[in-house]
């Protein structure tokens, strides 16, 4: 049987750095939020906050994903 350090106990061992990206991504996502409720449908910022927000989502889900691995190892 290996112990060889496999991807994810390499992963883990940044699990910090990692929890700090996840909070950078909830003030991004934030600030996005404001911006998209702050401006008139149908306008380029409007669909700048929206394209924001998808991309907070999907990065913000799978760095979730990572921490949520790293804690149950």
């Amino acid at each position: 049987m290996s112990h060889e350090p496999t991807f994810f106990d390499y992963v883990c061992s940044n699990a910090d750095k990692f929890a700090l990206l996840f909070a950078f991504e909830v003030l991004a996502g934030a600030l996005s939020l404001v911006l998209f409720l702050g401006t008139e449908p149908g306008t380029a910022t409007h669909v700048v906050g929206v394209l924001n927000l998808v991309g907070i989502a999907v990065l913000g889900s799978a760095t979730a994903a990572i921490l949520l691995k790293c804690n149950r190892m």
